[in-house]
């Protein structure tokens, strides 16, 4: 940026000395010659980092749960792929869970961490797995919350682990589906995860009821 500078101490020299109300006019003027010059710190680092990040979750866990406060879907992943349990959050508290469910097996397993969900799709075929009868999986309900693929959805036979995805029954499915919107913190943890006062543990993820599996 080229910027024009002024010689004003010549000016000075061949104008009357001014009085101290001209002084602090000329003081003045200089300043905002100075500051013109100046880049603006807020724009230039509005235009470098571009949209905040989201923000990491807040500490404390939501009672219940193994998952931090500010998450809105929380899931812990149980043996193999078996026993995955689900909860739906809202202002910190549970409203809906633990829900029993199925989650990717060995080889295949439901990757741990946290994420945003990103988009929903009501009637989802899955492009990359097949049925028993060799079709497209059907995935009711999707949630997505990775851009890989990753989502929380119905459908499928209760025998079968899933490809990575965490599976839950029809209506539960439908309720995150209705329920979550894109933005809302989806926590994953592994099953030595602690629970924050869950008092009432209804049992242990090496059970073998309640298995939904599937992709």
């Amino acid at each position: 940026m080229h910027t024009t500078t002024y010689d004003t101490t010549t000016q000075a020299a061949a104008a009357p000395r001014p009085g101290r109300r001209g002084r602090r006019l000329l003081c003045c003027l200089g300043a905002v010659v100075v500051l013109a010059a100046l880049p603006f710190a807020g724009s230039a680092a509005a235009d470098v980092h571009g949209p905040a990040e989201p923000a990491a979750p807040r500490s404390g866990l939501v009672p219940g749960t193994p998952c931090a406060v500010g998450t809105s879907a929380c899931v812990q992943l149980g043996s193999q792929g078996f026993n995955a349990r689900s909860w739906f959050i809202r202002d910190g508290r549970v409203v809906r869970g633990p829900i029993a469910g199925a989650s990717g097996g060995p080889g295949k397993d439901t990757p741990t961490g946290t994420y945003r969900v990103i988009r929903k799709i009501e009637n989802h075929y899955s492009s990359e797995t097949t049925d028993a009868e060799g079709r497209p999986s059907h995935m009711p309900y999707a949630v997505f919350y990775t851009s890989s693929g990753y989502a929380f959805h119905g459908g499928g036979r209760p025998s079968d682990r899933t490809a990575g995805c965490v599976r839950l029954p029809d209506s539960d499915a439908s309720y995150f589906f209705r329920n979550l919107n894109a933005g809302d913190q989806v926590q994953i943890v592994d099953r030595s995860a602690r629970v924050a006062d869950d008092r009432k543990r209804d049992r242990d993820n090496d059970d073998d009821g309640g298995l939904l599996g599937g992709l």
